[in-house]
């Protein structure tokens, strides 16, 4: 027996490490002793360890995400409680049924489990509520509550489990950890980052002191800061810093093929996504699509967040037509999951609505944009930030259609009940973007340097609640150069311009995409302005931040060859305009060897998708 019990310790060690292969390892040895010893005594001490050994073990494999290993010994679990008839046994089993059907998204079927279990508890602890295998099911429904976004539950359940974990086990335990992690969440579902972040800090500090940094439970929690710093002060940099933490530690313990790594590498995707940087979103999209689908079923959240980050790189591509097709599959698996009268349901019609009004130019956008807005609708009233995001998004289809005029009555809709929502204030974060679309719909409408108080007005607002050095108000500095560059108001975009490259300059994020934009339209206003020298040094810094991102062998590449061409000749230069051209034509004759073969990584990566999905 002492065998056994050592063996088994070790596991529940390497199981609350994360080490969940480790831990299984010595739980099914400590199982095959124990089935040894049963043979000559069946004491119900023994059958008890021998029902024990096998939910640990069906926990683990949950944790790795193996459903069928996972339900196999939950059953032979369950079974020996049954012939024990032993009450609280049978309703941890349930309480284990229930987790993985967690797992497996099959959120209204966990939830009978977990309700079983609970009633059972209930039945065995009478009034006594303060039990933890109570506290445990009451946690697990808060997170199904969470998951369907229903967060009144949520926050009943976790503070039920709170209470009674903190009169057990104090302050300072994994399972307090646990519970501020999920309440932190919860924060999060909000949209209160700043209390979701105290959440998880508070959480952290009380992991680090149990199993030190290299631990599952703490590569989750820096996932989740990095999210806050993403959503909560636009910081990605800061956020790359702790997914990549959170990363080394994945692999370290659990390896690449792993849905907690392919997690990751979808956070890592979004951060370069919120910088505009599709070139380093997308190969991480594709290790975080390309492990979801082999490790799960279709139908799975995370793939559908995948697919919907792919939609959203196709959009910045102007590929808007493979954008629709990734958002509907992303639609599909999310309302197999949670119907259709969800906030997250809204937010995918409005994605298909402008990539429709983008790539078609019908009505359609029209039937699906109201979907969005009937759902946000029917949960939230008619006056609430969800509704004013679908008149936002409605907008912006109208725009995209040259339909201003309706264009912009949905834009001051969307305006109009943001101020009533915050009481007035305009210091908010969706306040300064809807003042962005409205400034940008002024430039389509060609009124270029007319009026660009939206514009300056959104800047103002960044400023305020971000900084002046972030990667936001940069963004719309270049915007507000753009609409003075189309007016011919040369000076202030050059102006404009230039604040916009002395912010970037100062991020520490990757911001090479950004720059390479700007160089690129400063380029062209000296050109104008027969600066020569000045456009000489503007397109050499092209070329710089272009290869960078693109590599040797791009078509545009030779365009700037041609034009610094050109500008060398202007100034008698003929030494360097010869060495341009030659560079030039290097470069198109790269692209002729390869132009036959050659495929993008978005039309590669879309291909292998839809294979995937269609097999």
């Amino acid at each position: 027996m002492e065998d056994i019990q050592t063996l088994y310790q070790t596991g529940q060690r390497a199981y609350q490490y994360g080490y969940y292969q480790d831990a299984r390892d010595n739980f099914n040895k400590a199982l095959q002793l124990t089935n040894d010893i049963l043979d000559e005594n069946m004491s119900s001490n023994l059958q008890e360890l021998l029902q024990d050994l096998n939910l640990i073990i069906s926990i683990t494999h949950c944790r790795q995400r193996n459903s069928i290993q996972a339900m196999k010994y939950c059953d032979q679990a369950l079974n020996i409680a049954q012939k024990m008839s032993d009450n609280i046994r049978i309703a941890r089993c349930h309480h284990q049924y229930g987790e993985i059907k967690i797992m497996q998204n099959s959120f209204n079927r966990a939830m009978e489990d977990l309700r079983k279990s609970l009633k059972l508890k209930l039945q065995a602890f009478g009034d006594d509520k303060n039990d933890l295998d109570v506290a445990d099911t009451y946690r697990a429904m808060g997170r199904i509550y969470l998951y369907r976004l229903e967060l009144i539950q949520a926050k009943e359940m976790f503070n039920k489990s709170l209470t009674i974990r903190q009169r057990v086990l104090g302050n300072h335990d994994f399972k307090i950890a646990e519970l501020y992690s999920d309440r932190g969440d919860w924060y999060n579902a909000e949209k209160q980052f700043k209390d979701a972040l105290t959440m998880y800090e508070k959480a952290l500090k009380i992991l680090l002191t149990k199993t030190g940094e290299k631990s599952l439970d703490v590569a989750k929690i820096y996932c989740r800061i990095g999210w806050i710093y993403i959503n909560y002060k636009k910081r990605c940099y800061d956020a790359r810093i702790e997914f990549e933490k959170a990363l080394k530690f994945e692999l370290d313990i659990i390896g690449e093929n792993s849905l907690e790594v392919a997690h990751t590498f979808y956070c890592l995707a979004y951060s370069y996504y919120e910088e505009g940087d599709i070139n380093h979103c997308v190969p991480l999209c594709f290790k975080a699509a390309n492990t979801q689908l082999n490790l799960q079923t279709k139908c799975y959240l995370s793939l559908a967040d995948t697919y919907i980050l792919l939609g959203l790189c196709h959009y910045l591509h102007k590929d808007n037509s493979s954008a629709y097709k990734l958002y509907n599959e992303a639609l599909i698996i999310k309302r197999c999951l949670f119907g259709e009268m969800k906030l997250c349901i809204a937010q995918i019609y409005d994605w298909l609505a402008l990539s429709n009004a983008l790539s078609c130019g019908g009505k359609e956008f029209e039937l699906i944009a109201s979907k969005s807005l009937q759902i946000r609708k029917d949960i939230e009233g008619e006056e609430n930030k969800y509704v004013s995001y679908s008149h936002s998004t409605l907008g912006e289809c109208y725009a995209a259609v040259k339909n201003y005029t309706e264009a912009y009555n949905e834009l001051q809709k969307a305006l109009i009940i943001l101020f009533r929502i915050h009481g007035g204030s305009t210091f908010r974060f969706d306040i300064a973007d809807v003042y962005y679309k409205i400034g940008f719909l002024q430039n389509a409408r060609c009124a270029y340097g007319s009026d660009t108080r939206n514009m300056l007005e959104s800047i103002d607002i960044y400023r305020q609640l971000i900084g002046e050095i972030n990667i936001k108000v940069a963004r719309d500095f270049h915007s507000e150069a753009q609409f003075h560059n189309s007016a011919g108001n040369y000076d202030k975009a050059v102006y404009y311009y230039k604040k916009n490259i002395e912010i970037l300059m100062q991020l520490n994020e990757d911001t090479d995409v950004m720059l390479f934009n700007t160089y690129s339209a400063l380029s062209k206003i000296y050109v104008k302005q027969k600066r020569n020298i000045d456009a000489i040094s503007m397109y050499e810094k092209c070329l710089h931040y272009h290869l960078l991102i693109y590599g040797e062998t791009n078509k545009r590449r030779a365009g700037f060859y041609d034009e610094l061409e050109k500008l060398h000749r202007e100034i008698n230069n003929y030494d360097k305009a010869n060495k341009m051209k030659t560079l030039a034509n290097n470069v198109r004759r790269g692209l002729r060897r390869c132009r036959r073969t050659k495929k993008t990584k978005l039309g590669k990566l879309l291909n292998v998708i839809l294979l995937v999905l269609r097999g």
